[in-house]
């Protein structure tokens, strides 16, 4: 899967995107990586297009899927 950096934000890297399986990855700075399940694509739009990037992702997604860590 291909991550894109992520700019403006403490925590996140790269964010990633699998569409067939629907699997939304994220890098944090702690080099860990996280798998969050059953995500869909406009929620990857809107994580990669928000103001602040970090902020979406604690709001809308963190707390909403279920995810692994690597």
């Amino acid at each position: 899967m291909n991550r894109y950096p992520v700019k403006s934000t403490d925590n996140i890297v790269s964010v990633g995107y699998d569409e067939i399986k629907e699997v939304l990855e994220i890098e944090f700075k702690l080099e860990v990586i996280h798998h969050y399940f059953d995500v869909p694509l406009n929620e990857f739009v809107h994580l990669m297009k928000a103001p602040e990037p970090e902020e979406y992702f604690f709001k809308y997604v963190y707390c909403r899927y279920h995810f692994d860590a690597m």
